[in-house]
């Protein structure tokens, strides 16, 4: 092999590194946006024990947080499985482009023609598996905003409670 030859050969093994920078911003937004959700899901988790467990508030606004978590983390958890798959795709496309990488390498280096099929297929696969990974985010982010929408109905339509003072 000559200085050319292993330059051009460099060259096209880290093509598939724009796709895992990609990944890596992708995962880096999602893992944001999981970390959040798990978050949120330990808050009200602990904001409901502590309704259940002192007498802090009164029993009808207790009442109705209580009713209001119990409706919210079942959705949340969905959030949080949707978002987890998301984030595991995208990190396996990076697996699956690293090994891309590898087997363009072999290519390189042993010339053989039923190689260079598989890093093909491993380019097709690895984009799929992105493809996957985006599109769980996009309808976590749907359900996120229909869950959202719904949670702020439901007090918006709750009766005005007068205090006496």
């Amino acid at each position: 092999m000559n200085v050319e030859m292993v330059a051009r050969n460099i060259q096209i093994i880290l093509a598939p590194v724009v796709l895992v920078t990609a990944c890596a911003i992708l995962a880096q937004g999602l893992q944001g946006r999981y970390t959040a959700i798990t978050d949120r899901l330990r808050a009200i988790t602990s904001e409901r024990l502590t309704l259940l467990y002192t007498d802090t508030a009164t029993d009808g606004f207790r009442m109705e947080r209580l009713v209001s978590i119990d409706l919210q983390l079942p959705s949340l958890m969905l959030h949080h499985k949707k978002a987890h798959d998301a984030v595991l795709a995208i990190y396996s496309a990076v697996i699956i482009f690293i090994g891309d990488m590898f087997a363009i390498a072999m290519v390189a280096i042993y010339q053989v023609a039923w190689l260079a099929t598989i890093v093909l297929l491993l380019f097709l696969a690895g984009t799929g598996v992105l493809l996957l990974g985006v599109l769980t985010a996009a309808l976590e982010i749907r359900t996120s905003h229909q869950a959202l929408h719904h949670e702020i109905m439901r007090v918006k339509d709750l009766g005005v409670v007068k205090r006496e003072t």
